[in-house]
């Protein structure tokens, strides 16, 4: 046991060297770069999830939309999915899917156009044009560190993946798989 004012005469009485100190603060480094890179995997991860689930509201989207104002047709746009029908007290799609063109949501970029094979077709009940066949794609906005792949899907339904910013063309094959 020390006394005040004595000074101390080994190194367990005096607490930690500047070498010790100095391999904690490595060691407290290496976990927080792990940790990281852990949060980065995470929110990539749950990017990706969005961007199906994104995919997947437009498709449902789409078809209530055909049934109910595109008279068996698709909407052309993000917009026009969630533009109120008349008589109806909202559009098909959110507001965070339907505010713009390309809307960005969860660090993706979300867009809906013509499909292979689409023809413009008579105006909704809203007075819009209509298209045959649609094709929706999320694409990361930085590949890397919002998202590692990139998703499409169309009228057929299912929802494709393929690795980096492009997304898969139609008709859907390989290398392009179903997100999962």
């Amino acid at each position: 046991m020390m006394r005040v004012g004595q000074r101390c005469r080994l190194r367990e009485e005096c607490g930690m060297t500047l070498i010790e100190l100095c391999i904690v603060m490595a060691i407290l480094a290496i976990l927080l770069a792990v940790a990281t890179v852990s949060l980065l995997r995470a929110r990539i991860s749950a990017n990706e999830i969005s961007a199906i689930g994104s995919l997947k509201s437009i498709n449902t989207a789409q078809i209530a939309y055909a049934a109910g104002c595109g008279a068996g047709n698709f909407a052309q746009n993000l917009v026009v999915l969630g533009t109120k029908p008349p008589g109806g007290r909202q559009g098909y799609l959110p507001e965070d899917l339907s505010s713009a063109i390309t809307p960005q949501k969860s660090g993706y970029d979300i867009n809906v156009k013509d499909g292979n094979g689409s023809v413009a077709s008579p105006v909704d009940c809203n007075m819009t044009p209509t298209i045959t066949n649609y094709y929706a794609s999320a694409v990361p906005v930085v590949v890397g560190r919002t998202g590692t792949r990139a998703f499409a899907t169309s009228q057929r339904n299912g929802v494709y993946q393929l690795e980096g910013g492009v997304p898969p063309s139609e008709p859907f094959s390989p290398p392009a798989q179903l997100a999962q």
